[in-house]
């Protein structure tokens, strides 16, 4: 695999050189069954298209997709050009594979090139995984395949698992599923974790995930379940006038949700709570682990926090703080749907929606790939003006321009090297945030 650095590459041109191979996109082509003999249809040019030939938040279509082809492929070969109902043959599942090999090469590649680094309170850890799903509604035709979860009238939905890496800036991995499969059951844990700081929300709220990634040496935040009844253990602080006041002893080895009762509705608490885990040969396990209570006077609710961090090293404030860093993967699937279009195709078969989706999430690994090279080679004093979600409206903007300029270089070579840079100095001005305020997706990362 090319490691080069995403700052080592000096112009536009040559980030796309490196990224898009003709030879490594046709032969995954023919390993994945996809291309066995070329004949009217070219992979390469199917997956440019794929990526930028969607015009920008109008409904994407087949036939717009074809048009996007039959425009681009110049080729002399190409005297007759495939029609549309050769073209929908080609979407299978054979393609389907063909896309999700490409998306996990793509992601893997970020990965290792990734110039980021984790900084302020997290700089000791390896990385950050936030793990989060959302639901893509598909045309009803598919209702007994994938019926939705929580429908009466016939809907029929896929489910995105997503996993957020700080370090990539990007998404490293996503596994599609029915609606209906909970969250909890696709949050792996293994070795991979170890040093990592995993975010997790209510939906893959598990008691015997948090004691395999302590086993493993990660470490992770989540919110406490509604249902959970742990039980106190001790007090590491509390606000000073219940610690003034009353004997702590007497908090001690109570359920948490009395202990709650019993205090004043106001400030932080940081606890250490016992958790059952798991009950094996009539034996109970229980783990220890912290719980930050902090009293929110809006909702008039407590708003409890669970992790293993150690209190020596992460204040109560700095759980809080971490734990809102989450809110970084709700800003993606935001950006997916309302920039890149995903979900905006209600197709009435299995394969043509899975391409769909297969089809935006390499669109948005490639432009995430790209905003990194962007931000990696700009001036230092520059760098924070980038915002992901302003590069997601421009990256949608300038699509088609990328595709105007690949046909020229594929089929005609004036005025090519002019194009590139001219398509360059636009994206760098159009990106660059124009307020100039605390950006929580580079909070706890930035770019070297």
């Amino acid at each position: 695999m090319n490691t080069l650095s995403c700052g080592g590459l000096k112009t536009l041109k040559s980030w796309f050189s490196d990224k898009f191979t003709y030879e490594y996109i046709e032969g995954t082509a023919r390993k994945t069954g996809f291309l066995k003999r070329k004949r009217k249809l070219d992979p390469v040019y199917l997956v440019y298209v794929l990526i930028f030939g969607i015009s920008c938040h109008q409904l994407p279509s087949v036939e717009e997709l074809h048009r996007r082809y039959v425009d681009f492929n110049d080729s002399p070969s190409n005297q007759k050009p495939i029609r549309n109902q050769s073209f929908r043959k080609w979407m299978n599942m054979r393609l389907v594979d063909f896309l999700r090999v490409l998306l996990d090469h793509y992601i893997e590649q970020m990965a290792v090139q990734s110039p980021a680094r984790l900084k302020g309170t997290v700089q000791s850890f390896k990385d950050i995984l936030i793990q989060d799903s959302s639901i893509i509604r598909i045309s009803k035709k598919l209702y007994e395949l994938h019926p939705a979860a929580r429908s009466r009238n016939n809907s029929a939905g896929l489910k995105i698992h997503a996993v957020y890496s700080a370090i990539s800036h990007s998404v490293t991995s996503t596994t599609i599923t029915s609606e209906r499969v909970h969250d909890s059951k696709m949050l792996n844990i293994g070795p991979e974790v170890k040093d990592s700081l995993l975010l997790n929300d209510l939906g893959y709220y598990s008691l015997k995930s948090f004691a395999k990634i302590q086993e493993h040496g990660g470490f992770f935040i989540s919110r406490v379940k509604s249902n959970a009844i742990p039980e106190v253990c001790s007090i590491i602080s509390a606000p000073s006038d219940f610690i003034s006041i009353v004997d702590i002893n007497c908090f001690t080895r109570i359920k948490l949700g009395d202990f709650l009762e019993k205090i004043s509705k106001n400030g932080v608490y940081d606890l250490k709570c016992s958790f059952f885990i798991r009950k094996e040969k009539k034996i109970e396990h229980f783990q220890e682990f912290r719980v930050i209570c902090h009293w929110n006077s809006l909702s008039k609710k407590w708003q409890l926090y669970m992790t293993n961090l150690p209190y020596e090293e992460f204040s109560p404030e700095d759980i809080y703080e971490i734990y809102r860093y989450r809110w970084v993967i709700e800003l993606i699937f935001k950006e997916l749907k309302m920039d890149y279009d995903l979900g905006k195709m209600l197709l009435g078969n299995v394969p043509l929606a899975y391409i769909h989706i297969y089809s935006i999430m390499l669109r948005f690994i490639i432009s995430r790939d790209l905003y990194c090279w962007i931000i990696s080679s700009t001036d230092s004093n520059l760098k924070d003006k980038y915002t992901p979600l302003l590069w997601s409206k421009i990256f949608a903007e300038k699509g088609l321009e990328f595709l105007s300029i690949l046909n020229q270089q594929y089929f005609g070579i004036c005025f090519v090297e002019r194009r590139w840079h001219k398509l360059e100095r636009s994206l760098r001005q159009l990106a660059q945030n124009r307020q100039n305020r605390e950006l929580i997706s580079l909070k706890f990362s930035s770019f070297q």
